[in-house]
């Protein structure tokens, strides 16, 4: 019975794995971009809590964890209690704020169901997720890179969005920040199966994928985390670390120049790529929507304009209404839910992220610089969209929690 129970567990998480990329819109009252992992995510947490031998490790979690717990249930708080502004508003959009709530919610019950997992099957659940992300990714590559190619053969499947990858995430920026969230996750999949080597062709498909989307924030944010964990690892004295990840660059470069040389998959996302901060790029509009959100958080600096609510307030501030969000998720939560909200959204993250750099000058174990890699692009992709709704980017943290935290997964220094 408990072997049934124990393949049938593996199997759902798995499949819920693979599930999270794979997304579709959701028309209640207003648009919902929803994955096909949520839906799995709720059969598996009532799953989960009807097997009432799952109560005492439910318990466990919520002691062991309570950190990041924590920092979720915090986080909704905050975002609840900026609707106080909405009785002061002329204009309010109370579906889209109650949706926004019932998004971080539905994110930290991913958190949960995979702390109860992990609690229970320990290190051999890590493993699982680990590798079946691996595989996913993989295909969302393949089916970045060859959406691209038939494009160009003048067949739009429509898995791209004028000839940017976007596979099934619907829009290239989200499939560029979950191909650099799973480069780190490869990294790291490769290093708890205790591979000779990390670097493996997994992630160069990754990155050759990356670049199909022809996301800038996506490229810029993948070579400026790497930049910086470079000169991490030079200024700590990581010598052997240094050459291993300029080679890997030296690596990526050959094959991308070679894949550049011999067809022209990727010759507009490099075009796009350095032709950021030119005119009609859109650059001067996201500037403009940024300098709106520091406006609407100076009129409202403790509670924000409510959570939701950028787009409805702007009429009170410009006379007319704004059609985008900030796209920046920094400025989102500061104008939305005020210097409260935000800080409890960037205190985790920063922690977490220091806890690497002092994990990576300390000790230097691989995982450190990959999971490294992974946040410190995701923190800077934040900058260009709004990223906290997304769902595998709160399995990537919660994951990169349980890893760091040194009392719990057993691990060999390679």
């Amino acid at each position: 019975m408990h072997l049934l129970i124990r393949r049938i567990d593996l199997f759902l998480i798995g499949l819920l794995i693979c599930c999270i990329p794979f997304m579709f819109h959701l028309n209640l009252i207003i648009e919902w971009n929803v994955s096909y992992g949520d839906m799995l995510m709720v059969a598996i947490l009532i799953w989960l809590i009807a097997n009432k031998e799952n109560n005492a490790i439910i318990a466990i979690v919520i002691r062991k964890y309570y950190l990041i717990i924590l920092y979720s249930l915090l986080l909704i708080y905050c975002c609840i209690l900026s609707m106080v502004n909405y009785f002061t508003n002329i204009f309010v959009d109370i579906p889209y704020g109650i949706s926004s709530v019932v998004k971080l919610t539905i994110n930290f019950l991913y958190i949960i169901v995979f702390l109860i997992f992990l609690e229970k099957y320990k290190e051999a659940l890590l493993q699982h997720i680990l590798r079946w992300w691996k595989y996913t990714a993989i295909a969302i590559s393949i089916i970045c890179i060859g959406s691209v190619i038939l494009y160009r053969m003048g067949i739009d499947n429509g898995l791209t969005l004028d000839g940017r990858a976007q596979a099934t995430l619907n829009d290239p920026n989200l499939a560029a920040l979950y191909l650099i969230v799973s480069f780190s996750i490869i990294a790291l999949s490769s290093i708890y199966l205790q591979k000779r080597t990390v670097i493996n062709p997994s992630m160069v498909i990754v990155l050759v994928a990356l670049f199909s989307t022809a996301s800038r924030g996506g490229t810029l944010s993948i070579m400026l985390g790497l930049s910086f964990v470079l000169y991490l690892c030079f200024i700590s004295g990581r010598i052997k670390e240094l050459i291993l990840f300029i080679c890997v660059i030296g690596i990526f470069s050959s094959v991308m120049y070679w894949v550049h040389s011999t067809s022209d998959v990727i010759s507009f996302a490099i075009e796009r790529v350095s032709n950021i901060g030119s005119n009609g790029d859109g650059t001067s509009y996201r500037i403009f929507l940024w300098k709106s959100a520091l406006e609407m958080w100076a009129k409202n600096p403790f509670l924000g304009v409510g959570i939701g609510q950028y787009i409805s307030y702007s009429p009170e501030v410009f006379g007319y209404s704004l059609t985008n969000i900030p796209h920046n998720t920094y400025l989102s939560f500061l104008s939305e839910t005020g210097i409260i909200g935000f800080s409890a959204f960037i205190w985790f993250p920063v922690y977490l992220i220091t806890k690497l750099i002092v994990g990576l000058i300390s000790y230097g174990e691989k995982k450190y610089f990959y999971l490294l890699i992974g946040l410190i692009a995701v923190a800077i992709q934040a900058l260009s969209i709004n990223i906290e709704n997304i769902r595998f980017i709160w399995l990537f943290i919660a994951i990169s929690y349980v890893v760091v935290d040194k009392s719990y997964i057993p691990y060999t220094n390679q």
